[in-house]
């Protein structure tokens, strides 16, 4: 018998060795991680309008990783776990540092009351973006219909697109506007609001029926590239990443709404309400 474990040890650790990493995805997701620390940098310098375009080239290698991930089919717990590192910085430190040192650190050195909360904003996106992180990691990475809470990419996307707006308009925005907004989004990462995934793949691509809805989709897009090439993209993008955040609150409560009259909605009929999770399933899953 103890001859059968320790080949059965042996085996298991020849196995973890042996586990796959997709070397093309980690090094997408590490460029992310370098646009993060470039925005970092930036910010510092008080380039502000380098730093938010650092970050949304994060967004860039973000989107990129996944999608080779899984056209390779070599998904793995080590390029799960790297992705949420990276992200933490590039979406939740970056941006936290770029809009303290954009908005809040002017308000701060005055010596003002409120001003002096301005690093506690900053702080808190943070935590609440490295918490986003851990649940999606532990509890939902399974999830293919929808996110539980805000994408920390789309909060992180948000920060940087505000910045860009009001930077291409000379404004600056009052502290007790811009302090509930950021506390705001904070809140979205770790609610239990679901916002769509591939739920709006599925309606807008893949399924035939909607192919018309998807052309119409494609005409916006291209006009709103246009209207980027000849303004900036301060004017489109803040106004999409307002429309994704609005749209995910709209959706989840009328999903709930549908639920509570008895009507399943498709998130309720591709997640479970409770989630069971045990360590050695999550690993089973992972490989």
């Amino acid at each position: 018998m103890m001859k059968i474990r320790r080949t059965r040890k042996g085996k298991a650790r020849r196995e973890l060795k042996r586990r796959p990493i997709n070397v093309l995805a980690s090094a997408i997701t590490a460029f992310g991680l370098y646009w993060g620390l470039v925005s970092i940098f930036l910010s510092a310098r008080e380039r502000y309008e380098l730093a938010a375009f650092a970050i949304l080239g994060a967004i860039v290698c973000d989107a990129l990783d996944g999608t080779v991930a899984r056209l390779t089919k070599s998904t793995s717990e080590f390029g799960k776990e790297f992705d949420s590192l990276c992200d933490l910085v590039a979406f939740g430190v970056a941006p936290a540092v770029l809009i303290y040192f954009a908005y809040l650190r002017e308000e701060q050195i005055a010596g003002t009351l409120v001003g002096k909360t301005g690093s506690f904003m900053a702080i808190v996106f943070v935590l609440c973006g490295a918490l986003r992180l851990a649940r999606f990691n532990v509890y939902q990475s399974g999830f293919r219909d929808s996110f539980t809470g805000l994408p920390i990419p789309a909060a992180g996307g948000t920060i940087a697109s505000l910045v860009l707006f009001t930077e291409y308009w000379n404004l600056r925005v009052a502290f007790w506007v811009l302090g509930p907004f950021t506390l705001l989004l904070a809140g979205l990462m770790v609610s239990p609001i679901r916002y769509p995934k591939d739920r709006m793949k599925k309606g807008l691509v893949f399924e035939p029926r909607n192919a018309f809805r998807a052309l119409v989709f494609v005409v916006l897009a291209i006009a709103a590239v246009n209207y980027m090439l000849l303004h900036s993209p301060a004017m489109v993008l803040l106004p999409l990443c307002l429309t994704y955040i609005g749209f995910g609150i709209v959706d989840d409560a009328f999903t709930r709404w549908r639920a509570r009259r008895g009507v399943a909605g498709p998130a309720a009929e591709d997640q479970p309400s409770v989630v069971p999770f045990t360590p050695s399933e999550n690993k089973e899953e992972a490989l």
